[in-house]
């Protein structure tokens, strides 16, 4: 399956979490970075009104690095 560019961005996965919410959002993420190469790129759709705030601070608290926003889209590099 090809990836196809949101806001021009370029990523080497993609991660739909949904209407998923904090802790499950959270352990999503968790799980599906697990499965990734350090330096990959993954372009992640959370339709959750609160995943902005949740996936800004599991990054921080990851060590992972959001790249861009624009909701309901994030881009985040594995570090």
């Amino acid at each position: 399956m090809e990836n196809i560019a949101v806001n021009n961005w370029e990523y080497d996965a993609a991660f739909d979490a949904k209407e998923k919410a904090c802790g499950d959002l959270v352990i999503s993420l968790f799980k599906f970075f697990k499965t990734i190469e350090p330096g990959m790129k993954v372009q992640i759709t959370a339709h959750d009104i609160g995943a902005a705030n949740d996936i800004a601070a599991w990054c921080r608290s990851t060590n992972k690095e959001l790249l861009a926003i624009n909701p309901p889209y994030y881009l985040i590099e594995k570090k």
